[in-house]
């Protein structure tokens, strides 16, 4: 295995991967037993929301150390950035918005970071834990709503986060044609990982 490089369809990929899914599911398998007891469920609500915020801190923090900086790249204008700070709204304050985007977002574009990773560090490197920790906690803050918040999407939600979405889209559409960016992977250019 190698320490020092990530690559794509690896076997590392693949335990990042089932880690990654396994732990969502555990906690929606918990969550009849969360919900019926008042402290786990305060305490569950809090690691999350928290948990979420600080990965958030950790990441961009990691990227704004001027080892790593740079302006096309390390600003938080990703889709998983936001996702982070949504989750924390949607699980900690329970924000209908904020979960209709979660859920949206985390099946039809975090899910990508999964499949496709961004990531050319191994488990040699610290960024490819923050890397795994950091997009993590989304699936984590959408299984906490679907089956402890026992959140269910209508047709609104599917509306409003069509119409955030686009706006958020088209700014970061527009800020990448001024700049030559590729925020949001919403640019006509390629990633850097295949």
């Amino acid at each position: 295995m190698d320490w020092e490089h990530f690559h794509p369809f690896t076997t590392l990929h693949f335990i990042a991967l089932g880690v990654c899914v396994a732990l969502p599911v555990a906690l929606a398998m918990c969550s009849a037993r969360i919900r019926a007891n008042e402290s786990a469920r305060k305490a569950g609500r809090r690691f999350v929301a928290i948990g979420n915020c600080v990965i958030w801190v950790i990441a961009c923090g990691f990227w704004f150390h001027p080892d790593f900086f740079r302006i096309d790249q390390s600003l938080p204008l990703q889709f998983c950035n936001l996702a982070n700070l949504l989750a924390a709204v949607a699980v900690g304050f329970r924000i209908r918005l904020a979960q209709s985007l979660l859920y949206f977002w985390t099946f039809a574009l975090c899910i990508w970071a999964f499949l496709t990773p961004f990531l050319m560090v191994g488990p040699a490197h610290p960024w490819f834990w923050v890397f795994w920790l950091y997009h993590l906690f989304i699936p984590l803050a959408a299984a906490w709503i679907l089956s402890v918040d026992q959140f269910r999407p209508h047709r609104r939600d599917l509306l409003s986060a069509v119409v955030a979405t686009t706006i958020f889209t088209s700014s970061l559409a527009l800020l990448n044609a001024l700049t030559g960016w590729n925020y949001g992977f919403v640019d006509p250019g390629k990633p850097g990982q295949p």
